[in-house]
């Protein structure tokens, strides 16, 4: 098995923000993510099974994805428009971060040294499989350690009040924890019973938060968290009423509150 570089400039090219937010949804589920990426000028070698990391080129630079290669390369139209030749492979992404949780290339140059970090002039670079181990280990012990950001959280990149803050503990941003979740219960909101996919189709596929139904004040420091038992999938509306309340309200209480609110329209 094979592992190879691809780059993304965000100079040159822009990542569609929904199809970001998509990849740190389905990724954080526990499932894979179907693409396809450039491969620059190679033409040959990669095969399906081999395994592709995806790293942010110009600012904030890093490692922000990885996966595993489902196709050989074929030659469509350069992403440019430029009409030119350029090589593509599909991709099954495994992990998509958001950039501000990337792997710096600072700790790259630390980790993996056997590879030229500042000299990756296009996608499709192999990497010496003297440095494949490191690689994953640096890439698993970082993922492991990112807490996971839903797409419609507060982000100090946008302006103050334009989005609705969304109370989310360290328990919940447990990317493991947040996936046995997900295995167990499903992504229908325990609470109001929606099921995004089924509402909205494909675009809501995957999309739930997970809520915490211990209060953090009755947990100690050495608490471990179960996610069968302590989360419980719900969607933000719900998630957020949850906590309008001090400790949060349990999820029955706002099924109640909700039974009454139908019982009540006209």
């Amino acid at each position: 098995m094979g592992t190879y570089l691809l780059t993304w400039n965000p100079n040159n090219w822009k990542w569609p923000r929904e199809e970001i937010d998509r990849g740190i949804e389905e990724t954080a589920a526990g499932r894979t993510w179907p693409g396809r990426w450039s491969v620059g000028v190679r033409r040959h070698d990669i095969k399906p099974g081999d395994r592709a990391f995806l790293m942010r080129q110009g600012s904030e630079r890093g490692l922000v994805a990885s996966g595993e290669f489902t196709s050989e390369i074929f030659v469509e139209p350069h992403w440019d428009g430029s009409g030119r030749p350029a090589g593509y492979a599909k991709i099954d992404w495994d992990a998509v971060l958001p950039v501000e949780d990337r792997l710096p290339v600072e700790d790259l140059k630390h980790e993996v040294p056997g590879v030229f970090w500042d000299r990756l002039e296009g996608a499709g670079v192999a990497v010496p499989e003297s440095s494949e181990g490191a690689l994953e280990s640096a890439w698993a012990e970082h993922v492991r350690g990112v807490p996971y950001r839903s797409p419609e959280e507060e982000s100090p990149s946008y302006p103050e009040g334009t989005l609705t803050r969304i109370l989310v503990n360290r328990y919940e941003r447990d990317r493991h924890a947040r996936t046995a979740c997900i295995a167990k219960y499903g992504t229908t909101c325990s609470a109001c019973g929606i099921d995004f996919e089924a509402v909205y189709g494909p675009i809501g596929r995957g999309f739930i938060h997970v809520h915490h139904l211990k209060d953090l004040s009755l947990v100690g420091p050495d608490y471990q968290i179960d996610p069968v038992k302590d989360l419980r999938p719900v969607c933000p509306n719900c998630h957020t009423m949850l906590h309008t309340s001090r400790p949060a309200m349990s999820i029955k209480k706002l099924q109640g509150h909700l039974k009454q609110a139908a019982n009540t329209r006209p």
